[in-house]
């Protein structure tokens, strides 16, 4: 059996705690698995992850990492909060349960307003204005402006297919473009709130 890998009443325990990442953690589990015996095939696995704590996205990873070895996740040990993942996923943003669906263009002038989550088949063009108490998420352009969480949800999201807005908020987080600025933007983009500041981060779809 690997050094890397101990027995501990039966189970395996598989120490993680060293990574700081998603991506890491699961390029180390596969390393430590590599020496593992086949007599050990079916046994159930714990995995120590520290003060790091996965999304329901990455526990199934985890999982199918181990079942691709023979093995099975019997614990995950983390006593932290919730690990970034290198790019956010769709299935990441919080649950409302009202969802509205607009599928046509937002001219200037205009604006839409739920108090749920709102879906965009079209572009947010500039002079436009989207405003949800949830999320935000247009399969088009956003050139105008979008405020998430409205009432006061930071956990929100606001994602595009082309992310240029003239102002985006999330809760009473802001920001915008600086003044001249042209952003060329050649993937879908998710902001969101991290450490007190609206950033934006490549999203998967």
């Amino acid at each position: 059996m690997s050094t890397v890998v101990k027995r501990v009443n039966g189970d395996l325990l598989i120490d993680l705690k060293e990574y700081n990442t998603f991506k890491q953690i699961k390029e180390g589990l596969v390393q430590k698995l590599r020496g593992i015996d086949d007599y050990l095939l079916g046994t159930m696995v714990k995995i120590n992850l520290g003060d790091k704590h996965l999304s329901s996205k990455q526990v199934r990873e985890i999982e199918d990492i181990l079942l691709d070895h023979g093995l099975h996740l019997k614990e995950l040990m983390s006593n932290g909060p919730p690990l970034i993942s290198e790019d956010m996923m769709i299935e990441d943003m919080p649950d409302y349960e009202e969802t509205a669906l607009l599928c046509r263009n937002l001219r200037s002038g205009q604006k839409m307003f739920t108090e749920g989550n709102i879906v965009i088949l079209g572009d947010v063009n500039p002079g436009a204005e989207v405003v949800a108490g949830g999320n935000i998420l247009i399969m088009g352009s956003l050139r105008g402006m979008a405020h998430a969480g409205a009432f006061g949800d930071d956990r929100t999201i606001v994602a595009a297919y082309r992310l240029n807005p003239t102002q985006l908020r999330i809760a009473n987080h802001i920001t915008r473009p600086p003044d001249g600025e042209v952003i060329v933007v050649a993937t879908p983009e998710v902001a969101r709130i991290r450490a007190g500041k609206v950033i934006i981060e490549k999203l998967k779809i």
